[in-house]
């Protein structure tokens, strides 16, 4: 069932707007009620919501972020269940997919294409330093904001079918 405007999830977060369907799942942007932060909320589609596997991959894009804990990767910093499914808590941000910036913008100039790719490979570079193959790298998963008045600050995210090495994780 869609999240409604308005709604308060988990006594907490107070659904903003819709901000985008995957095929995965659903993207709202809300505001935790308590410290007045605005958060992307995403919670998998209802038909996942009894897949085990889904569920599996789901939470495993929530660990696998919030691990890595580097500035060029989407910030997790909740997860939680609604009445039908899993969600996450991750960092509101505003701006672009690199796919996007392409469509209205390519070709990029050198400089701007090396800051781009830089920045993504120190993401990956941090992922893998971390036992973490994120194994869905395409223009779409690159996300272009702004931050600290710098534009085109990359920010890598769905991990959703990442590998984590089962030597770094104790297991």
């Amino acid at each position: 069932m869609p999240l409604k405007v308005g709604q308060i999830l988990d006594e907490k977060y107070r659904i903003v707007r819709l901000v985008g369907e995957g095929g995965m799942g659903t993207v709202y942007e809300a505001e935790h009620t308590f410290l007045g932060r605005r958060v992307a909320i995403k919670v998998l589609s209802s038909e996942f919501a009894n897949n085990a596997e889904a569920i599996k991959r789901f939470y495993r894009e929530a660990q696998a972020a919030a691990r890595i804990g580097h500035e060029n990767i989407c910030e997790v910093t909740d997860v939680g269940q609604t009445v039908d499914s899993p969600y996450i808590v991750m960092q509101l941000l505003q701006g672009k997919s690199l796919a996007a910036a392409i469509v209205e913008s390519a070709p990029f100039p050198v400089g701007r294409a090396v800051d781009i790719a830089s920045q993504t490979l120190e993401a990956l570079a941090a992922a893998h330093a971390g036992g973490i193959v994120h194994r869905d790298m395409k223009p779409e998963n690159i996300f272009l904001t702004r931050i600290a008045g710098r534009g085109d600050f990359v920010k890598v995210l769905d991990f959703g079918i990442s590998k984590i090495r089962a030597s770094d994780t104790g297991t």
